[in-house]
């Protein structure tokens, strides 16, 4: 089609390609619900969330789009990953094998270190994966270490059963594909892509290495596009023809519009849908500045790098913030005189932009699991679940000899009434079996909060504290007007022991510890964005050293913790008149803290929190953190998503006081005679 000057220009789209600072740390900036705000003020109606190999930021979006329709907005909110890909992971591990093997034959013959250190450049940092920008989009052939490599995919979840492939896909990346990042392969992707979307990417995709490694080997353009097919057919084989796009970006990046003049070509042999995408990885245009200081920040603390300076906006290859469909326009025709294949294809393009709202509004259902609690069910066909705990009640009564008392028959009946009234009793059926099971290896603690005032508890062997004895109130801890479920903290031992008995009970990928998500604090971020621009270190000092003490009795509300209180540059601008004086004399410092401060940082494990959930990938994108499977979504003082979304966390947590305890029975008996006490002994 010739170019026209009455082209229509394009009026409708959605960013199908997206990243935030929850899901994509020291890659994407910011939470998103900033970047829905930003998208909703854009004057677009639908955002897709698609971060770095996880899931990491779904929940939130989920949370903040169903508060928008529940106020009324129109708002669609299509939950994507953007996948670590390899052809073949079968291939992949002989490679990375391989690759050991050498690595170990280096070693046994004291080789330098840079070559030897199998784990020198290693991306993960505090748990993240760390998205290396640089390498992705400029390193496409990579024939060398090629166990290193990884290719990027949008996958975007279009229906229910989607959304469950999804977070299938995202778990087996980490437990069947992981070195520095988790991966999948057409393999796995065809097992799983039923109700999937799927489109190549950025120059960091597969496309773009094949075209790369075309030209490095002289291949004709034919043959190139021909290569492109043949990876066209097998994403096709894996979600089917109408679940396949190819990607077309705007950007200043040479290999960008190599790879769209490529795909355009496919598109025009094969058919194949082009859709455009604006790949956004901040929330607001002005914010390209502290974007691009937070990616330095996770440099550093990946490797160690000396603080480089931050680019010039005329210096930027990318614009990524979420654009609407007139903002595409224009980026498109930026480029279109200096690359004369566009010629003649703006309704190609101005299709391709559209496509994306078509994809989001047509082919893409409002999805999201049910929010009931996701527990063990206890429930036969001959006795229910809400039976077998009274049964095990009544039993407990008989045993300690309490069943004649009435006021522990009266108690023990109303907090039964409770917990039938208020669905709960696979809640402790749950607590029942594991403390049964764990306490014939480790001691029990008598109880914490409010969870001793149940008598149930106690009868259960949950707790060891008598409520009735000591006069503890049931009502503190659960009654029908209470929101939220059953929170009891229990003490053990060894908090190992209760996880281990919750494996062996519910199978050990139903059971998985809480993340937390650590963030960007005030003080430290100050002194590293200070580096920056050469602040001397002893006056960014001086400033810090007393923050809290001038600061945190004066903001702190009259019911807060100290050990909750969080220091924020609010508070320290009201209250602290040095911290106001240096800010007002370093403004960018001023500005970029503002900016940077509560973002992702690293990824941490809670105290004592896990979830037991059968079939738990089903319901959430399980990551790997250190080895050890692990949810994507946290439950803390910032944020909740996972009793919100049906997830009960269970707090088991080890008291060195009682192991102290149980190392002292040993030694006794010991000393009595007995060698070699067991845990029954003690």
């Amino acid at each position: 089609m010739s170019n026209s000057k009455n082209i229509s220009i394009p009026k409708r789209f959605v960013g199908l390609h997206a990243h935030c600072g929850t899901g994509s740390p020291y890659d994407g900036l910011g939470y998103p619900s900033q970047h829905i705000d930003f998208v909703l003020s854009n004057e677009m109606d639908a955002w897709a969330l698609t971060d770095h190999g996880n899931g990491n930021g779904l929940a939130h979006a989920h949370t903040y789009a169903k508060k928008l329709k529940k106020n009324g907005q129109k708002y669609r909110q299509i939950y994507g990953v953007e996948f670590y890909f390899v052809p073949s992971l079968s291939d992949w591990r002989v490679a990375y094998e391989s690759h050991r093997e050498e690595v170990r034959l280096a070693r046994s013959e004291k080789k330098a270190k840079e070559t030897t250190d199998i784990n020198s450049e290693d991306e993960i940092s505090g748990g993240l994966v760390i998205e290396n920008e640089e390498e992705t989009k400029s390193d496409y052939n990579h024939e060398k270490n090629n166990w290193k490599r990884r290719y990027h995919l949008v996958v975007l979840a279009k229906n229910q059963k989607g959304l469950q492939n999804l977070f299938t896909l995202v778990k087996k990346s980490y437990t069947d594909g992981f070195y520095r990042f988790p991966r999948i392969d057409y393999n796995l992707l065809k097992m799983h892509g039923e109700g999937l979307i799927v489109s190549t990417a950025c120059i960091g995709g597969y496309p773009a290495s094949l075209i790369a490694r075309g030209e490095a080997f002289g291949k004709s353009d034919s043959d190139i596009v021909a290569d492109l097919e043949n990876m066209s057919d097998r994403f096709i084989d894996a979600v089917g023809r109408e679940n396949f796009n190819l990607e077309i970006q705007f950007n200043s990046l040479s290999m960008q519009h190599k790879t769209n003049r490529h795909l355009i070509s496919l598109h025009e042999k094969t058919g194949i849908p082009l859709v455009a995408t604006a790949d956004s990885h901040y929330y607001s245009r002005n914010m390209w500045e502290a974007r691009e200081l937070y990616r330095k920040l996770g440099r550093m603390g990946a490797r160690g790098d000396a603080m480089p300076t931050l680019p010039a906006f005329e210096d930027l290859k990318c614009e990524l913030y979420p654009k609407n469909a007139e903002q595409m326009w224009e980026e498109y025709k930026l480029h279109v005189p200096d690359y004369d294949f566009y010629k003649g294809k703006d309704h190609l393009i101005a299709n391709a932009i559209e496509r994306s709202y078509d994809i989001t509004w047509d082919q893409c259902e409002d999805v999201w699991f049910d929010e009931e609690a996701k527990l063990p069910k206890f429930g036969t066909p001959t006795e229910s679940a809400f039976n077998q705990l009274a049964r095990r009640v009544k039993e407990a009564l008989i045993k300690e000899n309490l069943h004649t008392d009435p006021v522990y028959i009266e108690r023990a009946k109303m907090e039964l009434d409770d917990i039938k009234y208020l669905g709960f009793e696979n809640y402790f059926l749950t607590m029942t079996k594991v403390f049964d099971l764990a306490s014939q290896s480790t001691i029990i603690g008598p109880g914490r909060g409010s969870g001793a005032g149940s008598l149930v508890n106690y009868l259960l062997g949950i707790t060891t504290t008598d409520p009735i004895k000591y006069g503890l109130l049931w009502e503190r801890f659960l009654h029908r007007s209470k929101a939220g479920w059953p929170d009891i903290d229990t003490d053990a031992g060894d908090r190992d022991v209760l996880i281990d008995a919750s494996r062996e009970l519910f199978g050990e990928e139903s059971v998985v510890p809480v993340s937390n998500f650590n963030t960007l604090k005030l003080k430290s971020l100050i002194k590293d964005v200070s580096k920056f621009y050469g602040i001397d270190f002893g006056e960014v000092n001086a400033m810090t050293n007393t923050l809290e003490k001038d600061v945190m009795h004066k903001a702190m509300g009259d019911h807060e913790e100290r050990s909750t209180y969080v220091l924020t540059h609010e508070d320290c601008m009201k209250y602290s008149p040095k911290y106001s004086d240096f800010m007002e004399k370093y403004p960018k410092v001023n500005e970029h803290v503002q900016n940077l401060f509560m973002e992702s940082r690293s990824i941490g494990r809670h105290a004592g929190g896990v979830l037991i959930c059968p079939d738990l990938e089903k319901y959430m994108p399980v990551i790997k953190v250190r080895g050890e499977l692990q949810t994507p979504w946290s439950e803390g003082m910032n944020f909740r998503h996972l009793e919100p979304n049906g997830f009960l966390k269970f707090d088991f947590l080890g008291l060195t006081t009682l192991k102290m305890v149980e190392d002292c029975v040993r030694l006794i008996l010991r000393k009595g005679g007995n060698l070699s006490p067991t845990f029954a002994d003690i």
